[in-house]
């Protein structure tokens, strides 16, 4: 059997991580096997790897288990009945293992399956030289499109499910609560939706990635100097943000977009945080805010991704902060739980 390299999580505990010589991949019928050329480090990374409870309790992983699930590649092998690939060919791949038969698959609903493992937490990923995938996860890149940038893929995906379950509109003010690499996104997906203002909120110790959200052009407010509600009630005649896109993932996130929406607008939940949050449902009758749950993207979400890659790079190259060779996957790891980067692309 030949051999790789693979980042591998060995043990249940925090970190508990081991760089491998790693069995590369068989290729069943209907798989296709992929040299990986750029993968993302995700913020769900980061919780496998400190084995935090809610990510063990949906994906109940099984170690030992090869990480890692943003990625672009080559195709260098096909499955004997995989059709419409040829070796050689750019791609990228979407993760989720949807099952394809449950209610919520046959209602174009994937992204919530009764059973969907994922890359990297319910099955073997892409912090590796190679990685086999069932053909129908899998997407053509076009050309013009980078390794790198492809690596942004399922990110990109994230974002662009996120908008359309809060049915943004061209013209309409929005509001992005937490500037990691997730509301970097949404700034740049809502700002090529056509969003006439977009603010970001953040902490004082957030101020460097505000700034990149300035060069994206949205609008920073450092909450610890001023009341995020003030510029946003100056600029839309007291109304507020029609809609705002929760990605801290923290109680206080929450409560933040609530005060900070319009009435009648759209609060949009995309962070996942680990601990539970008061909500004054008062405040949502009474105001008739909607309250959005989104989670991941659909395949259709992937079928036209690399347009808005495309379109967007400009933009979408500001979240790319740092490089690693796969040895120093941990090394980027810890370095994104220091918040010293946004989006850190490993290259095998």
């Amino acid at each position: 059997m030949q051999k790789m390299k693979a980042l591998v999580k060995t043990k249940p505990e925090p970190g508990g991580v081991e760089f491998l010589d790693w069995d590369i991949p068989k290729v069943g019928p209907r798989e296709i096997l992929i040299q990986v050329k750029a993968v993302g480090i995700c913020g769900t990374d980061l919780h496998i790897y400190d084995w935090a409870d809610n990510i063990v309790r949906e994906y109940k992983p099984q170690l030992p288990l090869v990480m890692g699930h943003e990625f672009a590649g080559v195709v260098v092998e096909l499955g004997s009945q995989v059709e419409n690939f040829k070796v050689g060919d750019r791609v990228t791949v979407m993760p989720v293992l949807y099952c394809g038969e449950c209610y919520f698959c046959k209602d174009g609903r994937q992204n919530i399956c009764d059973h969907r493992p994922l890359l990297g937490l319910g099955a073997n990923g892409a912090f590796a030289q190679f990685i086999s995938v069932r053909s129908m996860n899998v997407f053509k890149l076009d050309d013009s499109v980078s390794f790198e940038l492809g690596a942004l893929s399922e990110l990109t995906c994230v974002g662009l499910h996120a908008i359309e379950r809060a049915r943004l509109t061209s013209g309409e003010t929005v509001v992005v609560v937490g500037p990691g690499p997730l509301g970097l996104m949404m700034a740049v997906l809502t700002k090529h939706s056509g969003a006439a203002r977009i603010f970001m909120t953040g902490l004082e110790a957030d101020r460097e990635r505000l700034e990149i959200a300035k060069q994206i052009g949205a609008t920073p407010i450092h909450v610890e100097k001023e009341d995020p509600k003030k510029p946003i009630l100056d600029y839309t005649g007291g109304l507020g943000a029609d809609v705002v896109f929760e990605t801290a993932g923290s109680s206080s996130g929450v409560t933040q977009s609530l005060n900070l929406v319009r009435k009648g607008g759209r609060v949009c939940i995309l962070g996942q945080g680990h601990e539970s949050t008061e909500i004054p449902t008062a405040m949502l009758s009474f105001r008739e805010i909607e309250l959005v749950g989104t989670r991941a993207y659909t395949p259709k979400n992937w079928q036209t991704v690399f347009h808005t890659l495309l379109n967007g790079e400009d933009d979408l190259k500001r979240i790319i902060t740092h490089r690693f060779p796969l040895s120093m996957a941990e090394d980027g790891i810890k370095k994104m739980k220091n918040q010293e980067g946004l989006k850190i692309i490993l290259l095998p």
